[in-house]
């Protein structure tokens, strides 16, 4: 996941235009501000269609503003699998995986995707994104008697990196795979990420979001360079059924997941750990932080 001379190196005071900005303002977006990082995103639209209507066809957001981390380094599976408690992702694999403090409080349960041999991308489009981000950040600089574990390991804000784009509706699979040259069969399955190229010649990843978050539909992230990100945006847009959606549509969709009524709130979240192991949440043992928090809550 190449890195593109990233506009965004951390928490600002000032509002930041991100790759897709301008096309935004042109379809008359209302923008909101991510605290983290001061990146401008996309709230709704004007004359936006009601999520359950773009749907039908196909709706795309910029994810943009979201929470983004690339995690790399010396030590990245190490610290993701102490950190996150549900699968241990193989490259090429993506969950929702909940991070855990170590009472076994929940921070947020990002999506994860290990995208390669020593890298995994992060992206949380809640408002809970910046909490885990700062946890993992914290849990990478921990150091014990002179024992750091995971010495080496960084976590980049990645927005200057790879521009991601949620594609999701009833005919999201039809849409992505318009651009390949295998068409449907080249699509990832859910819960797994696919290194493509788009149209013959833009490097891609696309990650099959492991649940049918948004009403049923089949969802994917999409990853584009930034050089390619307002050339593709505009080329989905050119289909008469994909309609651009906001952040309080993709909230909405994502709304289905069944921890997100929990993670609503800004206090201390606690899930039960029957609750974590129905919705698949949770990974048998306790080689994760927050594992006697969680099986003694």
């Amino acid at each position: 996941m190449a890195n593109e001379h990233a506009e965004v190196k951390g928490a600002s005071l000032h509002t930041v235009r991100g790759t897709l900005y301008e096309e935004h303002l042109a379809l008359g977006a209302s923008f909101d501000r991510a605290e983290d990082t001061g990146l401008a995103y996309p709230s709704s639209y004007a004359g936006e269609e009601k999520l359950e209507h773009a749907l039908e066809g196909a709706a795309i957001a910029d994810l943009t503003g979201a929470t983004y981390r690339l995690v790399s380094g010396a030590h990245p599976q190490e610290l993701c699998e102490a950190a996150f408690c549900a699968k241990k992702l193989r490259v090429g694999q993506c969950a929702f995986e909940p991070a855990l403090t170590g009472d076994g409080a929940i921070t947020s349960v990002p999506l994860l995707a290990h995208t390669g041999a020593h890298e995994y991308v992060l992206l949380d489009p809640s408002r809970r994104g910046a909490v885990v981000a700062g946890w993992l950040t914290f849990l990478s600089q921990v150091s014990s008697n002179g024992n750091a574990p995971y010495e080496g390991t960084t976590l980049e804000e990645a927005s200057g990196m790879l521009a991601p784009v949620l594609v999701m509706g009833a005919r999201a699979n039809e849409l992505l795979a318009d651009y390949l040259p295998q068409g449907a069969r080249a699509l990832p399955a859910r819960g797994a990420v696919e290194s493509v190229t788009l149209d013959g010649h833009i490097p891609a990843l696309i990650a099959g979001v492991p649940l049918d978050t948004a009403a049923g539909v089949a969802s994917y992230v999409l990853l584009v360079p930034k050089a390619a990100a307002r050339v593709m945006w505009r080329s989905l847009l050119s289909f008469s059924w994909v309609e651009p959606v906001g952040r309080s549509a993709v909230l909405q969709a994502w709304s289905k997941l069944p921890w997100s009524r929990a993670l609503d709130s800004t206090d201390v979240v606690e899930i039960s750990e029957q609750d974590l192991r129905a919705w698949g949440l949770l990974r048998h043992g306790n080689d994760f932080v927050g594992a006697r928090g969680i099986h003694e809550g």
